[in-house]
């Protein structure tokens, strides 16, 4: 699995030292601006440094869709405009966020069906500014970068360790289970206002 080898090679470093700390920044930049899953990196993250790897983690991905969403922004605005135009789900949560603000780019960033990358790109084409965009962003992906860190450490330390720990295991699995229910009803929510906005988008076209 690819989460299984990134652990391995991460584990590689044996420590979080500076070369370590690079390759791992490197890594959580290159899923801002590339489709790379964000997901399997940060729970690497924690299993093979701990939550030590928070430390690496937060502030590069902050910075990294900051910037990511100034390019969609300017230089990188009219590939991105194409891009959007393909597809109809793009366009109608870039129209969400416009009309609705913040709210929209909470819910795709705490449990979006967006990977990263296409969203920092893709809210760079909107009217928000680039300070809520990063203090959402910050706001609303901490939770579940913390989550899958703990929960790479905590995977990591259950299979390290010879004794029984089941106290951890059942609130490991307890944990595993919120984040599916809460990721499961965001993403209900974004689909709900998207099938809305596409029904009034419908009825609009049938009115003109």
């Amino acid at each position: 699995m690819l989460s299984e080898r990134i652990v391995q090679w991460l584990d590689s470093f044996g420590q979080l030292d500076f070369p370590a700390a690079v390759v791992l920044a490197a890594l959580v930049v290159a899923s801002s601006f590339l489709p790379v899953p964000r997901t399997f990196i940060v729970f690497g993250a924690g299993a093979a440094f701990g939550l030590r790897s928070l430390v690496v983690i937060v502030p590069v991905a902050a910075a990294a869709s900051a910037l990511a969403f100034m390019l969609a922004r300017s230089v990188l605005r009219g590939w991105v405009e194409r891009q959007t135009e393909k597809r109809a789900a793009w366009r109608l949560i870039a129209q969400a966020v416009d009309d609705e603000g913040w709210r929209i780019v909470a819910l795709m960033r705490f449990g979006g069906p967006l990977p990263n990358s296409v969203q920092n790109y893709l809210f760079g084409l909107t009217n928000i500014g680039l300070l809520p965009f990063a203090l959402v962003t910050f706001v609303f992906t901490l939770p579940q970068i913390v989550l899958y860190v703990y929960l790479g450490a905590s995977g990591r330390a259950l299979l390290l360790d010879d004794g029984p720990m089941p106290l951890n295991r059942v609130l490991i699995a307890m944990a595993l289970v919120i984040v599916f229910v809460i990721l499961l009803l965001v993403s209900r929510r974004i689909r709900a206002i998207l099938a809305r906005r596409t029904g009034i988008a419908t009825c609009g076209a049938v009115s003109s």
